[in-house]
């Protein structure tokens, strides 16, 4: 009982997530505070009974119409990791597709004593970082939430609203810490004003589609060849943005909940030793990643930067009345991503 997993969630569904709380219920699980948890590790705080931390990601919908109320009725409680970047000036309705939180619903979940809101960054970025092609931008681009959209320099601004036709390259989350690679504007231009000549979004009706707008991405790329457009961002240049990235998302979150935001969960869970550094000039007093190489769980003495986290689906593999074998656990997942696929 001397150890402490986190778990997290993103998008939440009623019935899945009651009966993961049922299950922490049933088998006498507390759920901590980040208090708690954070005294844990220093020693400063003796479990009396097995132990969880629930963790969320981005900030989601779901977060408020479904988590928050089932989270009170069981008498529990969990950390949200939001980007501000996102979040929506008031309320807008539920779909059936995914939507973002706004900021009276944050503050009230904050104010509950049920969630409390901490940083996930506030872009939430992925950028390039080579010059190896992977696809281009198009309508079936992987795009929860617009999270997996890269950001890039375009005209001095920091953006991941693209053009259809878009070239995209190899791509890193940017608190990974890896240099920006800065694409040809003049070959994205080529191939954006390609297929906005060709119908803009109905071009990709075309069966053809991906080996024409090829044929024009390397057209382009001979036209401008010895103009070498391309580069990688400098280092001062890549430690400003992330930096930016953490300062900015920890001061807005702070002014919004009237309290100071001290916690940071990496997008993707995907650090560097170099975003650790820049979180504590940033003023963040702990780290949380996905599961780390060396750990899975928490125990006294480890490190706050270094917090390793499980999905959500592993909680019933935690000992109790009811608890799934790992075939079981992979069956259900295997299900999920069938579904998730037969709907978009």
């Amino acid at each position: 009982m001397n150890q402490v997993p986190v778990f997290m969630f993103h998008t939440i569904h009623y019935e899945s997530f009651k009966e993961q709380l049922d299950y922490l219920k049933r088998n006498n699980y507390s759920t901590l505070s980040l208090r708690e948890f954070l005294d844990f590790l220093k020693g400063k705080y003796q479990l009396t009974q097995p132990s969880v931390l629930l963790t969320f990601d981005d900030g989601e919908k779901s977060w408020y119409t479904t988590a928050f109320p089932l989270l009170k009725a069981y008498g529990f409680r969990a950390v949200g990791f939001v980007v501000p970047h996102y979040i929506q000036a008031s309320p807008v309705e539920q779909t059936n597709t995914k939507n973002w939180l706004s900021w009276p619903e944050l503050i009230e979940m904050d104010e509950s004593g049920v969630f409390e809101i901490e940083s996930h960054s506030y872009y939430h970025s992925r950028i390039f970082v080579s010059s190896k092609l992977v696809d281009f931008y198009h309508p079936g681009f992987p795009d929860a939430l617009t999270l997996d959209v890269p950001w890039l320099e375009d005209q001095g601004r920091y953006t991941n609203t693209l053009s259809w036709g878009t070239p995209i390259y190899e791509c890193a989350p940017r608190l990974k810490g890896q240099a920006q690679y800065r694409d040809s504007v003049k070959v994205r231009q080529a191939c954006t004003d390609w297929v906005a000549s060709q119908g803009g979004e109905r071009f990709f009706e075309n069966a053809n589609w991906r080996k024409e707008l090829l044929q024009q991405f390397h057209l382009a790329q001979e036209n401008y060849a010895s103009e070498k457009l391309e580069h990688y961002e400098l280092d001062e240049q890549r430690k400003f943005h992330m930096l930016k990235d953490l300062t900015v998302s920890r001061e807005i979150l702070s002014e919004k909940l009237n309290r100071p935001v001290n916690h940071l969960c990496y997008p993707w869970g995907v650090g560097s030793e170099e975003a650790v550094s820049l979180s504590k000039i940033a003023g963040y007093s702990s780290n949380f990643w996905v599961s780390l190489d060396q750990r899975n769980s928490n125990l006294p003495d480890d490190s706050p930067y270094y917090i390793p986290r499980l999905k959500d689906d592993y909680l019933f593999r935690l000992p109790g009345d009811g608890r799934h074998s790992l075939w079981r656990i992979f069956r259900t997942k295997l299900k999920r991503r069938s579904k998730s696929l037969e709907i978009y």
